[in-house]
């Protein structure tokens, strides 16, 4: 069975001939194409179906139709249905729930309000369709956003990812901040799973209002709230089989915090006004790029929601951490603006590079992927020179050098430009006094030298212990 193109195809099932008749008037004026099929229809090998408009006047009737709407669902297991029944009939709310009804109208139909209702769920099914489709292409075959960079915190992030990605459901909380690429690391955590060829659901908690977050997530059923004549599928059910990432987790409202960990310990939820309960199967991605512990401690975030996202959790350097990789980041992006712009000639000064190492970069890998494709988009030359690049180079600043331990062994990455081994231990002496709060006798035991050999070396470099034991180097002390 062929439908028009583009058309939907829409069964009407009812064993009143008249009652059917006026559905098929009813849907001569809607908005959206539609096709209308026959019970006979179904018989074809590619027979679909995506909207039933069941009618019944009473449990006879409806027994009447149940070997029909059964061989529909058979052919389109994701087929919509919509009753239409007296207003007087008995135990709606049973029905709509047995036959797992989207909505309902009564006899005889409103018609207005009927092709309303109908419009609006061919446009639930469009957006169905289209979020489907949009988890369908969310691998990324162009891969032009991927994690560009060989440091250390970027080696060990993605050794990380590696590991968290042999299991399909472990939750994980992302950390980080603004402009870090948060997203790009749920992507990748999500192509790297066993579900990549799953569905990838993102949806941003801080760009929805609190009180329709908790619909989004969940759904709703028919009558749920005032004017929910409608089923709505949330993008928990959307995601089943595949990845959910909940971008600025920590923005949720404190009762959809409730309903969210209940779903995350048994997998299961309940639409709103529904009492049904729908089991799925997907891996949780949260993210924040607030201090989500100080938000526990304070009362703003649940603690055993915390807990419960954090699985795993996955801390994103923020590119000032990782300066040794942004000149790859920067060549990586330049080619895909010189392609996306057709400038293929289009190359960065010297000078233009140098600014860009040396700038710290306070919105992370956002900001350079932005800067670039400024430059790119607007040059006239080709040559990017470091006056076209839109930063700031007042607050242009080299990076820090960055210690990490590796085992028994430290690793030392340092920014661009000269460094001396002087600049190198007046750095290490000044973090170590911060650590002491400016105590000379436990820093040069940190360090492993006597308190006069460290006293020579501040000496030498000129400086003060007491500057470290102000209170505003606290902070740097949890560090």
């Amino acid at each position: 069975m062929k439908t028009k193109r583009d058309a939907y195809a829409i069964l009407i099932i009812d064993a009143n001939d008249w009652d059917a008749e006026q559905v098929r008037a009813a849907l001569r004026d809607l908005s959206n194409p539609v096709h209308v099929v026959g019970a006979a229809d179904l018989d074809h090998e590619d027979a679909h179906v995506d909207l039933v408009i069941l009618g019944f006047n009473d449990d006879v009737s409806l027994e009447t139709t149940r070997s029909t709407l059964a061989k529909a669902r058979m052919r389109s297991p994701a087929a919509q249905i919509i009753l239409c029944v007296p207003r007087d009939l008995p135990d709606l709310d049973h029905k709509v729930r047995e036959v797992r009804a989207r909505a309902f109208v009564f006899k005889p139909l409103e018609e207005n309000e009927f092709r309303e209702l109908v419009d609006q769920t061919l446009s639930q099914i469009h957006l169905r369709r289209e979020r489907q489709e949009y988890a369908r292409s969310s691998r990324r075959s162009a891969k032009v956003d991927e994690i560009v960079g060989t440091s250390q915190p970027i080696r060990q992030v993605l050794e990380l990812i590696d590991r968290v990605s042999e299991s399909a459901t472990t939750s994980v909380l992302l950390l980080g901040d603004s402009g870090v690429g948060k997203s790009l690391f749920a992507h990748t955590i999500h192509e790297r799973s066993q579900v990549a060829d799953g569905p990838f659901i993102e949806i941003n908690c801080a760009a929805i209002p609190a009180t329709l977050l908790e619909s989004e997530l969940f759904g709703y059923e028919p009558g749920a709230f005032t004017d929910a004549r409608g089923q709505k599928i949330g993008l928990i059910e959307l995601a089943d089989g595949g990845t959910l990432f909940l971008d600025e987790i920590t923005e949720i409202h404190p009762v959809t915090q409730a309903k969210l960990l209940k779903f995350l310990d048994s997998k299961r939820f309940r639409r709103l006004g529904g009492d049904r309960e729908v089991a799925v199967e997907i891996r949780v991605i949260a993210a924040t790029n607030r201090d989500i512990r100080s938000e526990v401690a304070r009362g703003a975030f649940r603690e055993d929601l915390y807990y419960r996202l954090n699985v795993v959790e996955i801390r994103v350097p923020a590119l000032r951490e990782r300066p040794g990789d942004v000149k790859a980041i920067t060549n990586h992006y330049l080619a895909a603006f010189k392609k996306k712009f057709a400038k293929p000639r289009v190359q960065l000064s010297s000078e233009a590079m140098d600014a860009i190492q040396s700038y710290s970069w306070p919105g992370n890998v956002r900001e350079l992927v932005n800067v670039l494709e400024r430059a790119v988009l607007l040059c006239r030359t080709d040559v990017i020179e470091a006056a076209n690049l839109p930063i700031d180079a007042d607050v242009a600043t080299p990076h820090p050098a960055v210690i990490r331990r590796s085992g028994r062994r430290l690793e030392l990455e340092l920014p661009p430009g000269n460094i001396t081994l002087d600049d190198v231990e007046r750095a290490y002496i000044e973090a170590t006094l911060r650590r002491t709060r400016g105590n000379v006798s436990r820093a040069a035991d940190l360090m492993g030298v006597s308190r006069g050999a460290l006293r020579n070396k501040l000496e030498k470099f000129s400086i003060e212990p007491r500057a470290f034991s102000r209170p505003a180097f606290a902070a740097s002390d949890r560090d």
